[in-house]
């Protein structure tokens, strides 16, 4: 929104060229706020049942989402050739959690959106490490 403050209107602003008037930003604005949040409702809703349905437990989450990663990767390479890993490691266990706090911050802000109480955290850290 350039221009100086005393140049903004309700439909257009006062100059030709400076755009949409601050109506029609915030109406964009608000259609995208809730629309994302939509979305990422949606997205906590199918990652719970995912959860539920690989065990509920970080660690079985981690298993399915890197099964390709790690089912055909040797667990000790030097000393015991041939040995597989088992599950997934700590460094996907890791991303794995990441996800989850991810995920659950934004079902938090759609539920504040919704009026329903939710626990004072910093969500925006939690949504950056997956940015």
């Amino acid at each position: 929104m350039a221009g100086h403050t005393s140049e903004k209107r309700w439909r257009r602003n006062q100059t030709p060229t400076s755009g949409q008037g601050i109506s029609e930003k915030t109406a964009s604005m608000a259609a995208n706020v809730v629309s994302t949040l939509l979305e990422a409702e949606q997205l906590y809703l199918e990652m719970l049942e995912l959860y539920q349905f690989v065990g509920s437990t970080p660690q079985a989450l981690a298993n399915q989402l890197f099964k390709e990663d790690w089912q055909d990767r040797e667990s000790d390479q030097i000393g015991n050739p041939g040995v597989y890993d088992t599950e997934a490691n700590a460094i996907e266990l890791a991303m794995t959690q990441d996800l989850i706090n991810a995920i659950t911050a934004a079902h938090e802000l759609y539920q504040a959106a919704n009026n329903v109480a939710v626990a004072q955290e910093d969500r925006f850290a939690q949504l950056r490490r997956m940015s």
